[in-house]
């Protein structure tokens, strides 16, 4: 698994992040970086709100 540093610099999660921040940034992790998949967790919550991930 690849990891893209530089966008890991730009792109910090935020601190106590809301459901739509985490979903946000794990969508745009999964184009820029191959370093984990979403969680789980996120992702069964993502598909019970009709939200897909790219």
């Amino acid at each position: 698994m690849k990891i893209n540093k530089e966008w890991h610099e730009k792109n910090k999660m935020p601190k106590n992040a809301t459901f739509e921040q985490r979903a946000k940034w794990h969508m745009e992790h999964v184009k820029h970086c191959e370093c984990r998949p979403v969680p789980e967790k996120l992702l069964a919550e993502m598909k019970e709100k009709h939200i897909k991930v790219e």
